[in-house]
């Protein structure tokens, strides 16, 4: 009874945290939209460009924080429905790198790859993985100075594909390491809230490489020394998950 107690505790505690984060994360671009609205309404700002510029992107932001909110949530519970299917590891990569491209070129960050020859077909979400890589290249790029690089790598760990995308950023503190996977947690607010990260970008891609029966892991020696992120998937996740297969809910 004590040890059942204690779970209903512990989840009623992460539902209220998580409702108390979420609604922090709305105030921001809540008010930046009623700022806006009042001003026109006002007539103290005009219908430029760069105002309807503005209110687009922060309902664009609250729509993605929605979004991101019910993937994790559904994702967590075990709930996550995937589609999976044969995947070549190094072709995901290499259409993952090929998207981010063009960001990384404006920010002059060097995007490049090392992948291994012959490794074994997975048994996956080829659109859930792609999701994963984009969110870390993203966090990878968002965290990287012009001039620095990130590479991404693919080897055979045991019978298990890995993953690593290595970038020479900012790097982790050991104080947060331990916590960078947690829902709205960030390193640095300042500087997450300014690139409009939903701030849950890590939670997500931990709990869809879960689902697939594989592992997210973080490493950084430190601030400015950049830091690592390495995925491990099993060949047939089917058989160590309880994840259900048929309809992928959208986020």
């Amino acid at each position: 009874m004590d040890r059942r107690l204690a779970a209903l505790q512990a989840t009623e505690a992460t539902r209220r945290r998580l409702l108390a984060d979420a609604a922090h994360e709305l105030r921001t671009p809540l008010a930046t939209l009623d700022a806006y609205l009042e001003g026109l309404a006002d007539g103290i700002r005009s219908p430029t460009q760069d105002t309807w510029d503005v209110l687009a992107a922060q309902t664009a932001r609250l729509l993605r924080l929605a979004d991101d909110i019910a993937l994790v949530s559904v994702a967590e519970e075990g709930q996550l429905a995937l589609r999976p299917v044969p995947v070549a590891p190094n072709e995901i990569v290499t259409a993952a790198v090929t998207a981010a491209h063009p960001g990384y070129d404006a920010r002059n960050v060097k995007l490049s790859t090392r992948l291994a020859r012959n490794l074994p077909e997975l048994t996956a979400d080829p659109e859930r993985l792609a999701q994963v890589l984009a969110g870390l290249l993203s966090n990878a790029l968002r965290h990287t100075t012009p001039g620095g690089n990130v590479t991404v790598t693919t080897q055979l760990a045991g019978p298990a594909v890995e993953i690593t995308i290595t970038d020479s950023g900012d790097g982790i503190a050991a104080e947060h390491l331990p916590h960078i996977f947690e829902r709205f947690y960030r390193a640095d607010t300042a500087r997450d809230r300014a690139h409009g990260g939903s701030g849950i970008g890590l939670t997500i891609a931990k709990a869809l490489i879960t689902a697939h029966g594989g592992t997210l892991t973080a490493a950084s020696g430190g601030p400015g020394t950049g830091a690592q992120f390495t995925i491990m998937l099993p060949p047939d996740p089917t058989r160590r998950t309880g994840h259900r297969h048929g309809h992928t809910p959208q986020g």
